[in-house]
């Protein structure tokens, strides 16, 4: 039960620790969502819906994927339930198609390809950039189908305008952000027991290189425990920087509240920082053994035991910690320190991206259906948490909870919850081990954090798409095995940024600063 248990949150890390959101102020309150959800629809949006059904009275299928981890039984009860819904407001229906995360790259990319499998609604979440997706022609543009039926989801960031940019291409959006919060600092969490015994002071702690201190101190009173996973999934994402929406970090801005100059991250003091850090751990033993050998998110290894902490990141510490340690997530209470500021950048908020396919055929009735989800409570929580009674249960408190028996693996459904990786979730009931005010604390978080002086730019990366395939190969042969420490650093370092130079990093570096300074110029 506690390693069940322990998956519901790791899924929850996936989407908070893994690669967060991000933007410009306070997240839509529940009650803004709730106003949004009874607005009648206008004249002109009604009549143009009901044109949208067939002469035999059928309704256009919309072909939306969801991410799961486990069986998903109760899949067409919930697809029926959200049918009553998307028939009167959307006039259409939707077909729910499920992606499994250990295979999502494989499954997106046969879904994207046009043809009668072919999707009309995802998110981008974990999957690539939305700046490739518009490269490769797979992303539909939304400005006027959100003027002709999507009335109502852009008033939603009417206190957020920097979020609405953050999905735009030249002007056009080609992605909506989630509601939730749009920062998600760094942080090194670590279970309570090693940290007591080395007496650690976690409010003194601020830089990555007070971590290693603290890192050598833990692992000396604890000599038999490790302290950083090194594994095949990187346990680095870089979120004090502006990595400027690409996750292979061709080009970022490593001081983004006070310039704008686009410098290579590779060759930057901040990743030479990291590496010296990565030799200390190497030399006192923090990393696991095996490292490459090691297949598990970062914080499956704090759950599995392989190690006792992690780096990562997450919107809140503090709501991060009183949810794991509510749970008993990973055996033991977690403490643990932020670094740096929590920066909303354009990265963060393409996290949540959705989007409507190229490859739809009946992109207004798509838009309708999205307006649905971000507009209407009752089909948000159909979508998050599932049919109440059969895969969740609201306790006596007005929490909710698996029923009894159940839990993420065997409920039904995914197990996510309605949270801020849907379109919006703010108007859904919290669960058990989640605080009663979660929104308000998102959008004081969003209140409280600093925008990059980039927020809102984002690369089109067509220009450099060669080169952008050739940097990749490269960063997938050395990246993983320099951090993780497999490697002989000093030696190894060089042929890396060489290679990448030879793959025309410099190229990507230049159009990315070319197009940043013509966004700056053009604000």
């Amino acid at each position: 039960m506690k390693k069940n248990k322990a998956l519901l949150t790791i899924l929850a890390m996936l989407l908070i620790i893994g690669m967060l959101s991000a933007c410009a102020a306070p997240a839509a309150p529940a009650a803004t969502a709730a106003t949004a959800a009874t607005a009648e629809p206008s004249t002109t949006e009604a009549a143009a819906a009901t044109e949208a059904v067939t002469d035999d009275g059928t309704y256009p299928v919309i072909r939306m994927a969801y991410t799961r981890i486990f069986a998903t039984d109760s899949e067409a009860k919930i697809e029926d339930a959200l049918n009553v819904i998307m028939r009167k407001e959307a006039h259409a229906e939707i077909d729910l198609v499920p992606v499994d995360f250990s295979s999502m790259n494989t499954q997106f990319n046969l879904m994207l390809t046009g043809g009668k499998d072919s999707i009309d609604i995802f998110s981008s979440f974990w999957y690539m950039p939305m700046s490739t997706l518009y490269a490769n022609g797979q992303l539909a543009p939304l400005n006027d189908l959100l003027a002709s039926d999507g009335q109502g989801i852009l008033d939603l960031f009417s206190d957020v305008p920097g979020v609405l940019e953050c999905g735009k291409i030249n002007g056009e959006l080609y992605g909506l952000p989630s509601v939730g919060p749009y920062s998600s600092p760094m942080i090194y969490v670590v279970k309570e027991t090693p940290s007591k015994a080395a007496n650690i002071d976690w409010s003194t702690v601020k830089t990555l290189d007070d971590v290693t201190t603290s890192l050598v101190a833990m692992k000396k009173a604890s000599p038999d425990k490790y302290f950083v996973p090194g594994a095949t999934q990187t346990y680095w994402i870089p979120k004090d920087i502006d990595y400027l929406g690409d996750t292979n970090y061709l080009g970022v801005l490593t001081d983004p509240l006070n310039s704008t100059t686009v410098v290579n991250y590779y060759e930057s003091d901040y990743f030479k920082n990291l590496l010296d850090n990565v030799k200390i751990w190497v030399d006192n033993g923090i990393f696991n053994p095996d490292t490459m050998s090691n297949t598990n998110p970062t914080l499956m290894s704090v759950q599995y035991g392989i190690t006792e902490g992690t780096p990562g990141y997450c919107w809140n510490l503090d709501e991060w910690i009183y949810e794991s340690n509510l749970q008993q997530t990973y055996g033991d209470n977690m403490v643990g320190t932020q670094l740096g500021d929590a920066l909303i950048t354009t990265g963060n908020a393409t996290t949540y991206q959705w989007h409507i396919t190229s490859f739809c055929e009946n992109k207004e009735a798509a838009m309708r259906v999205l307006k649905v989800f971000y507009t209407n409570n009752e089909a948000a929580n159909l979508l998050g948490n599932g049919i109440e009674g059969e895969n969740y249960v609201i306790d006596d408190k007005g929490y909710v909870r698996f029923p009894e028996g159940k839990d993420m693996t065997n409920c039904g459904w995914t197990g996510m919850g309605a949270s801020y990786n849907l379109p919006n979730s703010s108007g859904c009931p919290v669960w058990y081990y989640q605080p009663d005010n979660m929104w308000e604390m998102m959008a004081q978080s969003n209140k409280d954090s600093k925008s990059s002086l980039a927020l809102g730019f984002t690369f089109d990366s067509t220009p450099v798409a060669d080169q952008i395939t050739a940097c990749s190969n490269v960063i997938a042969q050395y990246y993983l095995p320099l951090i993780n420490g497999e490697v002989n650093i000093d030696e190894v370092l060089p042929v890396f940024q060489q290679a990448l130079r030879d793959a025309g990093i410099d190229q990507v570096i230049a159009e990315k600063q070319s197009q940043l300074d013509a966004w700056l110029a053009a604000k």
